[in-house]
């Protein structure tokens, strides 16, 4: 009987222990701009290892054990031998913008012993946000033709051959509408007559843009495909015509490539490091911090979202970002060859002594693009997605290879030209060579010789324009001028992750400044200075001058569309993704159909803007509550009978 006794015991004992848990204290900011924040951790055993994420921070630690940085968002703190229930850690870190930039994913990590989720609790100071002036929310009266994209109302004025695809003319004659329509117009014809009620009369429109886009970042934070084709369906709705799909980054590799089957058995789960700080069976957790979780696109769920999207008239470009931003690619090859003994699929130099920190705090990003694997790797990646696409039965109309953000230091002791023109060339050849057309940010076309530069363009289905819209060098305009297709997608106005406001409550960062229904709505691709019309503390800006010094447009053709962009650093779920991209994707969809709106003075602007925002709150917002839409609310304070000016929020 004693020998079941002492194990039961033992059982019951260990049920009795409090389970550990962690509380985070937001402290004030001190005279040296960092703020003295405290981390409470309950019944962690001596001996064991917390982990946490927390994005951009270094901690200075006055009292304790240090809080040590590993890569990218993740942290950890060996835990000394302590008395008592709790462990105090008073530090210096970052003052918290927001509440969802706080620590989160605690997780327990003890030797021998299954890794532990952590319960944390927050104390959070309050602060006062700095917000617009509400009242340009005040309803006018929208008609039955009012939507969104707004309809042009008036005929084509070119030849019937100059009609752009998408053009379409719906008569109304009191039977059946009659629609004539040029490629996709047919399609935006029946979604314009499902929004609109008409008996008489001609609708006759069409895009100003050919490219129209939206770039959903499933990396940091993971999308289902169920949760992608909600995302496709309110892309649909606003006549959006490509999805560019951010697959591969430093965080995960979110598509299933069969050859390397490495490449999602190992970068697209997250786990702990083992105790030696090694990732030998899952790439460290994302910003999210979650563990035991795999965030990948089986070959067959990507063949059906391509086939889903184009039925809607959308094409899909994935992204695989490269030479940086490529951790998750490279650990996961490093676990190819440990467990095939192949190191012909190499993708970073072991002789490498490189030491670089990129912008997301990564030391071990980069290729080495002098391998010839590189380039076998990526010839397999290729034909993979070439296969995927045919088995859809749809175009590929490009690869996009990102070329961002390489930091300074990567490639010691060699020419950092050379490499890149070695890259270039290495992708350039794979691509070619596949009668595929490859895309990129705007640091791929910099720095290269002229002969690589003009082979780039040749091959080149567009660049994204990151930079925000008052930039002049290296600026939009100067590289479409160089002969570069541009799709506008600046910071300033169309990163959906940047923070509606800097209230406690919003998600998103602010690096470029805030996003909402008014700052997309402002872009204006031929008159791109006059984009920004407030700064950071929401104040004015004279926007009449804003162009004079710097580069005019000479080549309009060169400026192929627009793109919002959604990363996902700081979103924790389909519910945050809806929340950042509605309303304030729409404006940039208004951009890419109606490209040139006509405001000679500000009140012109807070007309226009009335008048746009009234059509969302009058007919999108209950669409949206109709199918359970999460998304930015904002109060009709002022009702069409009542003209005060009080405030929305």
């Amino acid at each position: 009987m004693k020998k079941f006794l002492f194990p039961l015991l033992l059982v019951l004992a260990a049920s009795c222990t409090p389970a550990p848990s962690a509380r985070w204290i937001e402290g004030p900011v001190g005279e040296n701009g960092r703020a003295a924040h405290t981390l409470v951790l309950n019944n962690v055993p001596a001996g064991s290892r917390v982990w946490f994420q927390e994005l951009f921070d270094n901690h200075a630690v006055a009292d304790g054990p240090e809080i040590v940085h590993y890569q990218g968002t993740s942290f950890y703190i060996d835990i000394p031998e302590h008395k008592g229930a709790e462990l105090s850690i008073p530090y210096q870190g970052r003052p918290l913008p927001r509440r969802s930039w706080a620590p989160e994913g605690f997780v327990l990590q003890q030797k021998g012993r299954k890794d532990r989720p952590m319960p944390v609790e927050y104390s959070f100071l309050e602060h006062a946000a700095v917000r617009a002036d509400s009242s340009w929310f005040q309803p006018v009266e929208v008609g039955a033709l009012d939507l969104i994209p707004q309809l042009k109302m008036r005929p084509f004025e070119g030849a019937p051959e100059s009609r752009p695809d998408g053009w379409y003319r719906i008569t109304f004659s009191g039977g059946e509408p009659v629609v004539e329509s040029v490629g996709n117009g047919a399609l935006y014809a029946r979604t314009t007559l499902a929004k609109v009620d008409a008996k008489e009369g001609v609708i006759e429109d069409w895009p100003d843009f050919p490219y129209r886009g939206f770039m959903l970042d499933v990396v940091r934070d993971f999308r289902t495909p169920a949760e992608v084709k909600q995302v496709l369906d309110i892309l649909a709705s606003y006549k959006v015509n490509t999805l560019h799909f951010h697959l591969a980054d430093d965080e995960s590799w979110c598509l299933e490539i069969e050859p390397l089957p490495e490449l999602t058995a190992f970068g697209a789960r997250h786990a702990l490091p083992d105790w030696e700080l090694r990732e030998t069976e899952a790439l460290k957790p994302t910003a999210n911090g979650r563990i035991g979780t795999e965030t990948f696109y089986t070959g067959e769920a990507f063949v059906d979202l391509l086939q889903y999207a184009w039925e809607r008239g959308i094409a899909v470009v994935p992204e695989f970002d490269t030479p940086g931003h490529s951790r998750a690619s490279i650990r996961a090859m490093e676990a190819y060859e440990r467990r095939t003994g192949d190191d012909s699929f190499r993708l970073q130099d072991p002789a490498d002594s490189s030491r670089y920190w990129t912008a997301q705090d990564f030391t071990d990003n980069v290729l080495s693009v002098y391998l010839p694997s590189v380039y076998k790797f990526y010839g397999v990646v290729f034909d993979e997605v070439l296969a995927l696409y045919s088995r859809a039965g749809v175009p590929l109309k490009a690869i996009h290879i990102g070329g961002d953000e390489v930091p300074s230091g990567a490639w010691s002791g060699r020419d950092p030209a050379a490499m890149k023109e070695q890259f270039v060339s290495g992708m350039l050849d794979l691509a070619e060579a596949r009668g595929i057309r490859l895309a990129g940010w705007l640091e791929l076309s910099q720095h290269l010789t002229p002969a690589t530069e003009e082979r780039l363009k040749k091959n080149l289905y567009f660049l994204n324009l990151w930079n925000p819209a008052t930039a002049d060098l290296p600026g939009a305009y100067s590289v479409a001028n160089a002969g570069f297709p541009v799709v506008l997608s600046n910071v300033s106005n169309a990163y959906l992750d940047l923070s509606y406001d800097n209230g406690a409550g919003e998600i998103g960062l602010e690096w470029g400044g805030f996003v909402d229904e008014r700052t997309s709505f402002a872009l204006q691709p031929w008159n791109l200075y006059a984009s920004v019309r407030w700064n950071k503390a929401w104040e004015p800006q004279d926007v009449s001058r804003a162009a004079e010094g710097k580069t005019p447009l000479l080549h309009p053709e060169n400026i192929l569309g627009v793109e919002a962009c959604l990363w996902s650093e700081n979103l924790r779920s389909q519910e945050n993704a809806m929340y950042q991209m509605l309303p304030k994707a729409l404006g940039i969809f208004e951009r890419g159909w109606n490209a040139a709106p006509y405001w000679p003075t500000d009140a012109a602007f807070k007309a226009d803007f009335r008048h746009f925002y009234s059509i969302i709150s009058a007919k999108e917002m209950p669409e949206w509550d109709s199918k359970g839409y999460t998304y930015k609310k904002r109060r009709n304070c002022v009702s069409l009978q009542d003209k005060t000016n009080e405030l929305c929020e």
